[in-house]
């Protein structure tokens, strides 16, 4: 007798326990709700993301360049997740020519020129509850519930950088394998698919 009491209380419990665990499970229910809704405000952000414009290095994207001797100089240009890699390739030796140009030279050479490939990823999802059941010495029931937000997918973010070492050409033998460009031309050449920055609205 005392064993089907012990039982009926146990089953009570237990009825108990799933209808306040429901119950609990309602908050995080909204929260995933408010999750997701910030979560495609996100995606439909980035969707409306425009490429790196040419212009000057800002929030570590566009060009950059530095002097390393009279005739030598490093280029640079970065662009954002949704510039693709031509774009990059078009813009930095869009940059060289300039370069060139500003500094009066007409013909130069890339000895070196990479376009570097960086991947980073970014979590996202999801609640992850946590429920402990534990039954006491004094036959009483307990249990506890929360749960924390963490990254339990994630999805690689990609963009592209370019570097180029150029020098001033003036005639002469070639170093290696490097192309003479012309500046002039490759300015012209370049020049319809370069995107400027938009002016401010207002």
């Amino acid at each position: 007798m005392d064993d089907e009491r012990a039982a009926a209380r146990a089953v009570n419990c237990a009825g108990e326990w799933i209808a306040g665990a429901a119950a609990r499970a309602y908050v995080p229910l909204m929260d995933l709700r408010t999750l997701a809704a910030a979560a495609l405000s996100l995606i439909l952000s980035a969707c409306a993301a425009q490429p790196t414009p040419y212009q000057p290095r800002i929030d570590g994207t566009g060009y950059a360049e530095q002097q390393l001797d009279s005739q030598t100089w490093r280029v640079e240009f970065a662009g954002n997740t949704v510039t693709s890699r031509e774009t990059v390739e078009n813009y930095l030796l869009y940059r060289a020519a300039e370069v060139m140009l500003f500094g009066g030279y007409d013909r130069f050479v890339i000895l070196e020129k990479e376009i570097e490939r960086n991947v980073a990823y970014q979590g996202y999802g999801g609640y992850q509850p946590q429920i402990g059941v534990g039954f006491f010495h004094s036959r009483s029931f307990g249990y506890g519930y929360h749960g924390a937000y963490a990254p339990d997918r994630y999805y690689p973010r990609v963009n592209y950088t370019g570097y180029a070492t150029i020098r001033t050409y003036k005639g002469g033998r070639v170093p290696g394998d490097a192309v003479v460009y012309n500046a002039q031309e490759l300015v012209q050449q370049l020049g319809p698919t370069i995107q400027l920055p938009q002016p401010p609205e207002g």
